[in-house]
């Protein structure tokens, strides 16, 4: 029944409003609202700011009178220069120093990195003593990167006015020999000429002092000759006669030699020193003991060859050792196994 009633309300017909007349049209004018009231605020008071105070200028120097100059004096002798760091890292890296570091050389020159360069003038310490030492053949066990190869010598002679030192090994196949004659006087050797020989390949540097020049005859130059010149294997030898001379010149590690050196092809400022004393292992468990250690410095700071010797006092100071190292890392070890008076 309510379904019915309501299905009958929607269909019934609803009754229709009456049309409305059009109403008239009005026209408005909308105009702006008025703007609000001003209101006064009170503006805050600004804080003083302190300004720093522009500091007082200082008072105006008063002139200083002029010095007046020093009374003539007797030239007053610069002190040796210092010795550079101790080298005494078996790598071939430099340690700190430990010794007095004196500069032993004759002419108290310090070495320079050049390689025709002369070294910077110093003080000129005394000249060390020189004793030859007598006459020996010494034969060395020779390894590299310690692998024995063929032994090799050193032959040294002198008459008192001249000598001869040959120095002979053998890496794998190859034969290597060098020979430095000159004249021995009281300073010690003085060069004349030096060769080497490389796997039959003669080349030779020749010290004329007379005319003042080194002359290398492999590559037909020469440059003037330097004060105290020693050659590649001579020096060594010079370095023998300045231990036998005065022992107590190195006791303490540091002291330095400086040296200018030649070799087949250029003439350079080295300088060698004294780093302390090992015992040698010689092989069969024998040693040599308290041999007194050389370290060639390097020649430039990206100077990587090593050259190191250890004098005996056992063998009347001569070599008990040389090693060699190449900047590939290559290792040439001579040691000391036995010799004879001639």
């Amino acid at each position: 029944m309510h379904a019915l009633v309501l299905l009958g309300l929607m269909r019934m017909p609803q009754p229709r409003l009456p049309d409305l007349p059009d109403a008239p049209s009005l026209q408005a004018i909308l105009l702006p609202p008025p703007p609000p009231p001003v209101v006064a605020r009170p503006v805050p008071p600004v804080p003083s700011i302190a300004r720093p105070r522009a500091p007082a200028p200082a008072p105006a120097a008063a002139p200083t009178p002029p010095t007046p100059p020093p009374p003539p004096t007797a030239p007053v002798e610069s002190p040796p220069a210092a010795a550079p760091p101790l080298a005494t890292a078996p790598t071939g890296e430099m340690a700190t120093v430990t010794g007095s570091g004196t500069d032993g050389n004759a002419s108290g020159a310090a070495a320079t990195g050049s390689s025709t360069g002369t070294p910077s003038a110093a003080a000129e310490p005394p000249a060390p003593a020189y004793v030859a030492p007598p006459s020996a053949t010494l034969d060395y066990a020779s390894f590299v990167n310690g692998v024995q190869n063929p032994d090799g010598r050193i032959r040294w002679e002198q008459d008192g006015a001249h000598y001869r030192l040959a120095v002979e090994t053998r890496v794998l196949w190859f034969r290597f020999a060098f020979q430095s004659t000159g004249a021995l006087n009281e300073r010690g050797l003085a060069p004349e000429r030096y060769e080497e020989n490389w796997r039959g390949k003669v080349r030779a540097a020749r010290i004329d002092r007379a005319a003042g020049v080194v002359a290398f005859e492999s590559r037909g130059n020469q440059v003037p000759l330097p004060p105290d010149l020693q050659d590649r294997f001579s020096v060594f030898l010079q370095i023998v006669g300045w231990v036998r001379g005065d022992p107590a010149r190195y006791a303490t590690p540091g002291v330095t030699e400086t040296f200018h050196l030649a070799d087949t092809s250029d003439v350079e400022a080295i300088q060698v020193q004294y780093v302390g004393e090992d015992d040698i292992d010689v092989g069969n468990g024998q040693f040599i003991t308290r041999a007194k250690h050389f370290v060639r410095l390097p020649r430039r700071a990206d100077d990587k060859r090593r050259v190191e010797i250890w004098l005996a006092p056992s063998l009347g100071w001569m070599p008990a050792r040389l090693r060699q190292t190449e900047p590939d890392g290559t290792q040439i070890d001579l040691v000391y196994r036995g010799g004879t008076g001639r």
